[in-house]
This record gives structure tokens, C-alpha cells and sequence, in this order.
């Protein structure tokens, strides 16, 4: 039967008061040294603390009073294991394939698996894990993330939505659904879900940052325009919100308050060439396209097998009827992205504007059945031109 103190030490970890409970915990082995749920709530409270070897202690001493004690067994390894030690994963797979292994035992094994990049591994410790405990919040995050990392949003989706049952007011459970439901398309209601989760955690900058994301997706500009002051207004000295927020408004069709904050954001983040590409848009509706091939080059030149800034770069040399280098610069981003349709298309433009027909014509293959109509339409007509 447990000790008063140990269940007071239990409700106080459950609450999230670590330190008072470890407090708790002392007193019940002060009083008894022989109270096997002290010495483990001691271990549990100071591996949550990150306290590895007074865990280790604490929970050698409950192995000294039973031996046979799973989770302190798994603990103590996982301790081990993070210290070097050799045989430490060879324990804790041992330990978790013992038929009376609990939740705790399996959910060691998985974090370890799963930082090692063991992935299948992982999956399958976390869902005995579940098997041992059902509701655990934690167990279900980590699954239906490694679920939705593997792309199976249909066996992500109920898992995530469990975890945010139960922990609403948690804010990783809820991201971590609505990242799903966004995955499954339903933005309406991962907007929503990220929209409670940052009524209760005003000042957590991902929350905002995957909001951004989301409205834009969406076409919900005024919305991803607010989560860009709100990131602001939490990270004022960073460049890549005021870049979100002239990106949202330029988006919106408001070019003329999005170019201040692309200059902006240049300014304080000069190697960033998505600012640098972004700014360079406002400059080519400008007509200003010395200065906007200036900019695009150096976003190329950062980052060659981006899409965007060369793409950007690329049309804007195809206009000066500079096709040979424009076919250099895309070149490189098709052989990162093979399969690329707005590079293909543009390096057909540039084969055709330098006679090489026959070059052309497999890129101009790869765009007739895309699903972007202004493409699909171009490359029907490119495909006259190149017979």
C-alpha cells in the first residue's frame, strides 16, 4: 500500500510542481528508507529535472529493496546510456521485451531509438507504450508525429487529436494536431485549434509562426498579417518577422507598405536572399530591374538550388534575351529538383531562345500535365515551337 507522502509526492508531479514533490518524496524516505514509491517518485522528479545522477541514486536504492523492478531497471540504463556506457541499449531493449514491462519501459526505449534515428523502432516502442497506457498524452504526440513525419496523416490524425484532448492547455498537443488537420487539408479547423492555443499562450513565437503559415495557405492574408506583428512584437530584433510581415501584405497586393519591411529586413539579415528575392519582386514592379537582378543575384548565389531566386533571376535574364544564362543558373536547381515545373519550363524558354530545340523538349514534356493552368497553357504553346 502506498504511503501518504508518496501519493502527496505523485499528485504534486502530476501538477507539475517537480520541486515540491521531490521535497515530499525526501520526507517519505527520511521517514522510511524502505518506501519503494518515494525512492521511485525521486528518480521520476529528478529525471524530469535532468538530474541524471541523483536519479541514479535514488533509483539504486529502490532496486536494493526489489531487485526486479522494471522501470528503475530502464532508468537507470537510459541514465547510463546518455553517460556512454555500452551495454545500456542492449538493456533497455532487454527490459522492454520483458512481458511485464510497463509504459515507462517502453518509453525509454523509444526516446533513445528515436534519437538514434531509429524511426520504426521508435514507432513501435512508443505504441506498446500506448498499449501499457492508452490516454498517456505524451506517448500519443510522439506517435502520431513520427506518423505524420512518414506521411500517414489518417493514422496521425486521431492520435493528435487525443493528446490535445488531453492537455488543452498545452500548446504542443495542439500544434502538433493542427499541423495534422492542415496535412489533411482541413485548414478551417487547424486554424482554429492554433487560434485557442494562442488565446492561452499569447507569448509562445511557433504557435504565431505556424499561424502565419497556415493563413497564408489559406489566402487568409489579414490573418497571417496579424500573426506576423505578434511575431514581431515577440522577436523584435529578428529579421525574418519583419520579412513574414512585408510578405503577407505584398501577398495582399499591398506592395507599397511590404517593400519598407523587405529593406528592413535586408538590412538587419543581409545574407537572407528570401528577403533579398522578396525585395527584388517590388523592384521588377517597379521597372527597376538593374537593381532587382542585383539583389537576385546574390539571393542565387547564397542558396543556387533554390527555386524561387532563381527562377526569379532566370526570367529576368530571359527578358534581356540572355538565355545561355539564364540555362546555367536553372540547370543547377534541376539537378537538385529534377522535377521542378516552373525551372523545366523556364529552361525550355531558355533552350528555345538559343535555337536548341531539341534540348527544350523534354522540358517542356515535364509541364504539359501540371496542374497549374498559366503553366500547363505555356508549355502547350512552347510545345508548337519546339515540334
Amino acid at each position: 500500500m502506498r504511503s501518504k507522502l508518496s501519493k502527496e509526492g505523485g499528485r504534486l508531479m502530476q501538477g507539475g510542481l517537480v520541486a515540491d514533490a521531490i521535497r515530499t518524496f525526501e520526507k517519505g524516505v527520511t521517514a522510511d528508507p524502505k518506501d519503494a514509491d518515494c525512492w521511485l517518485g525521486l528518480g521520476r522528479a529528478f529525471l524530469s529535472q535532468g538530474r541524471p545522477e541523483q536519479a541514479r541514486t535514488a533509483l539504486s536504492k529502490l532496486l536494493a529493496l526489489e531487485p526486479e523492478h522494471l522501470e528503475a531497471q530502464s532508468a537507470i540504463a537510459l541514465v547510463d546510456f546518455h553517460s556512454g556506457k555500452e551495454d545500456a541499449l542492449q538493456r533497455l531493449e532487454a527490459v522492454s521485451a520483458n512481458e511485464k514491462a510497463g509504459f515507462f519501459e517502453h518509453y525509454n526505449l523509444a526516446g533513445v531509438l528515436q534519437g538514434r534515428g531509429d524511426l520504426a523502432g521508435a514507432e513501435a516502442a512508443y505504441e506498446r507504450a500506448l498499449k501499457a497506457s492508452p490516454d498517456n498524452p505524451f506517448a500519443l504526440v510522439e506517435v502520431g508525429l513520427l506518423a505524420l513525419d512518414r506521411g500517414d496523416t489518417k493514422a496521425a490524425l486521431p492520435k493528435l487529436k487525443r493528446a490535445a484532448e488531453l492537455m488543452p492547455n498545452e500548446w504542443v498537443p495542439q500544434q502538433s494536431y493542427a499541423r495534422a488537420l492542415v496535412r489533411d487539408g482541413q485548414l478551417g479547423q487547424a486554424a482554429h485549434v492554433l487560434n485557442q492555443a494562442v488565446a492561452k499562450h499569447p507569448d509562445e513565437p511557433s504557435l504565431y509562426l505556424d499561424l502565419f503559415q497556415f493563413s497564408m495557405l489559406a489566402g487568409s492574408t489579414a490573418s497571417a498579417v496579424r500573426a506576423a506583428v505578434e511575431l514581431r512584437r515577440l522577436k523584435p530584433e529578428e529579421a525574418n518577422p519583419i520579412y513574414l510581415h512585408g510578405l503577407a501584405l505584398f501577398t495582399s497586393g499591398d506592395v507599397t507598405k511590404a517593400r519598407p519591411l523587405f529593406e528592413e529586413a535586408v538590412n538587419r539579415a543581409p545574407r537572407s536572399w528570401e528577403a533579398k528575392q522578396a525585395l527584388a519582386k517590388c523592384l521588377v514592379l517597379e521597372k527597376k530591374l538593374d537593381a532587382a537582378q542585383k539583389l537576385l543575384e546574390e539571393a542565387n548565389a547564397a542558396q543556387p538550388t533554390a527555386a524561387g531566386p532563381a527562377n526569379d533571376l532566370a526570367s529576368l535574364l530571359l527578358s534581356k534575351k540572355q538565355g545561355a544564362q539564364a540555362e546555367g543558373v536553372l540547370r543547377r536547381v534541376l539537378a537538385f529538383a529534377p522535377e521542378d515545373e516552373a525551372t523545366n519550363l523556364n529552361l525550355a524558354l531558355a533552350y528555345v531562345q538559343q535555337g536548341k530545340k531539341a534540348q527544350a523538349k523534354p522540358h517542356v514534356q515535364a509541364c504539359l500535365k501540371s496542374a497549374d493552368k498559366d503553366l500547363r497553357e505555356q508549355a502547350e504553346r512552347l510545345k508548337k515551337q519546339v515540334g
